[in-house]
């Protein structure tokens, strides 16, 4: 190889460094949060925990 070629992982780190400038240049990048996702919890029966509103509104349905 001579001084000015550039192969293998140096090839790979200049384009790497060349689209991470680009990407800068055209606003790209992560900017916008992630919502958290909700935690489901189930339990070993399968059965999953009802929220307070959810568990009062099924009694009200079904008594009423």
């Amino acid at each position: 190889m001579s001084g000015g070629e550039v192969s293998g992982v140096d090839l790979a780190r200049v384009a790497l460094r060349s689209a991470m400038e680009a990407a800068r240049k055209n606003g790209g990048g992560r900017t916008a949060k992630q919502k958290p996702r909700p935690v489901r919890t189930v339990r070993h029966d399968g059965r999953e925990p009802m929220g307070l509103g959810a568990a009062i509104g099924a009694l009200v349905t079904e008594r009423a």
